[in-house]
């Protein structure tokens, strides 16, 4: 009788340990940080050179707290000089504005930045419009 209660734990406990780990695969199938996104490029004068980035970002759901998260590991990537961030209410999607040294930064490290945020469940990158800015003389 003994064995048949030590049997029917280990089974439980087998059930649990398997149901975890399905729930938690199912879980991490719900992000894709690796999703396409449409990128615009601009090239124009400016007083000094810089590069600035509107990313396009779906699941913002508040200034505050998704605002502030993007924002703060938008500034970790090394090259990023500034991120802002705008967000409206009722606004299918919000962005981010970063200004950053293209020497240094790739367009990749910026969208994984947004995308790696929990594990890609929370934020995507849906475009991406770049503007180069150049001293006049360095355009033609």
């Amino acid at each position: 009788m003994r064995s048949d209660i030590l049997s029917l734990h280990q089974k439980k406990r087998f059930v649990l340990v398997g149901s975890v780990l399905v729930f938690a695969l199912g879980l991490s199938s719900c992000g894709d940080s690796g999703s396409s996104y449409e990128v615009t490029e601009n090239h124009t004068a400016g007083t000094s050179e810089l590069t600035m980035a509107r990313l396009d970002v779906s699941g913002m759901m508040c200034a505050h707290a998704c605002g502030g998260k993007i924002k703060k590991e938008l500034l970790k990537v090394e090259g990023v000089a500034n991120a802002s961030i705008e967000f409206e209410e009722n606004r299918d999607l919000n962005f981010a504005e970063v200004e950053y040294d293209a020497k240094t930064v790739e367009l990749s490290g910026l969208v994984e930045a947004i995308a790696g945020i929990a594990d890609g469940k929370l934020y995507a990158v849906e475009a991406v419009e770049v503007t180069h800015f150049a001293k006049g003389a360095q355009l033609n």
